[in-house]
């Protein structure tokens, strides 16, 4: 058998994995690169080429930063010309083990179908198409992520923003914020609903696109800045928060991705971040609405903090310091990533399209029932 035939790559965008041995049956062993600093680790995204009968196997699973949610977690594989299609992966002492499903061709494989940018620039050039759209492209001088903003003109109206991939592995956010900004777009009612939205589909992109879990490329967790972020520390953070305060923040809804939890669920701090009545009530409404309209989104589902959080990390995460520092409803979203239960119960694999569904629903939520 040919070793010249065992390969693994890592795609431009997005792409982690470093092949640390291949056997002489064809097999791969592959590890998760950490990230800078922080060394956090669980997303991967590569492509291999092996043999008949070989197996990929990511050696250091048992030793990243969410070692439970492989238990839950699906391998993504992309076979030449094929879209992406779900397996369920061994995984036993810290090994993550799967196929090698098309002989001597290169197939991707990630722990979720990478969000496609080209996706997001014909997102774009239909929000500039419209009349109520406007696109703040990124910066890479100024680290600044992309913005699309869409809905009433009227300045004095309601400031909605959706934060989303603020930490690198997270593209199930991506594909929410895809399916939130189609939802805008197919709903003539937010030219008219009061409410103006900004959508920042990657916060984060020097660190996904560098194949990060959770920084940016200088080994950054952005969602640890936000009380009073250094521009030149935390720049991606400290744009943002520039273009928030020249607009102003009635809402903000941050989405994120749980390695470990099977369900979408809301992380609600209001216990302790003694949360005003009317922003609790403004919450509530729109959870309940939402559960409403989307079969996979369920009204009370939480994270389980075993202690109440610190005063540091209250103040460094995104949600509550912008509740903090405009008075606005901020709430924290977790889609899962694998194997998850839907509003009631019911088991299934979360993929883009669901992802896509949540964010259509929620985007109509904001506009018509908030």
């Amino acid at each position: 058998m040919s070793r010249q035939a065992v390969r693994l790559a890592r795609p431009p965008r997005f792409g982690n994995g470093l092949l640390r041995e291949r056997g002489h049956d064809g097999s791969l062993l592959v590890e998760i690169e950490p990230d800078p600093l922080m060394g956090t680790r669980q997303w991967f995204n590569f492509r291999a080429q092996a043999p008949d009968g070989a197996t990929i196997s990511v050696v250091d699973a048992g030793a990243t930063t969410y070692p439970y949610g492989w238990e839950i977690a699906n391998v993504w594989v992309r076979p030449p010309g094929q879209s992406w299609q779900a397996q369920k992966p061994a995984y036993a002492d810290g090994v993550l083990t799967f196929p090698h499903v098309a002989s001597n061709a290169p197939t991707g494989y990630a722990l979720f179908p990478p969000y496609p940018v080209k996706k997001l620039a014909a997102i774009a050039e239909q929000t500039r198409a419209v009349p109520d759209g406007e696109v703040i492209p990124a910066d890479s001088a100024s680290r600044r992520a992309p913005r699309l903003s869409l809905g009433d003109l009227d300045p004095s109206d309601a400031q909605v923003w959706i934060i989303c991939g603020q930490h690198g592995g997270e593209h199930p956010a991506l594909w929410f914020a895809d399916g939130f900004l189609n939802g805008l777009l197919s709903t003539p009612a937010r030219t008219t609903c009061g409410k103006r939205f900004h959508v920042v589909p990657i916060a984060n992109p020097t660190g996904m696109f560098a194949g990060h879990l959770r920084t940016t490329d200088a080994g950054l967790d952005p969602n640890r800045h936000w009380g009073d972020p250094d521009p030149t520390h935390c720049a991606e953070v400290a744009t943002l928060l520039e273009a928030m305060t020249e607009t102003g923040v009635d809402m903000l809804l941050d989405v994120h991705t749980d390695f470990e939890m099977d369900h979408v669920y809301l992380d609600v701090l209001e216990e302790w971040m003694e949360t005003h009545p009317q922003l609790v009530a403004t919450r509530e409404r729109f959870e309940h609405a939402l559960a409403a309209r989307s079969p996979d989104f369920a009204y009370g589902r939480r994270f389980p903090w075993p202690s109440a959080p610190s005063p540091e990390l209250l103040a460094g995460m995104c949600a509550p310091a912008i509740e903090r520092r405009f008075g606005a409803t901020a709430v924290t979203m977790e889609l899962p990533v694998g194997r998850y239960r839907n509003a009631d119960d019911v088991p299934g694999d979360w993929t883009p399209a669901k992802s896509r569904a949540l964010g259509s629903a929620t985007a109509t939520v904001i506009v018509e029932d908030l």
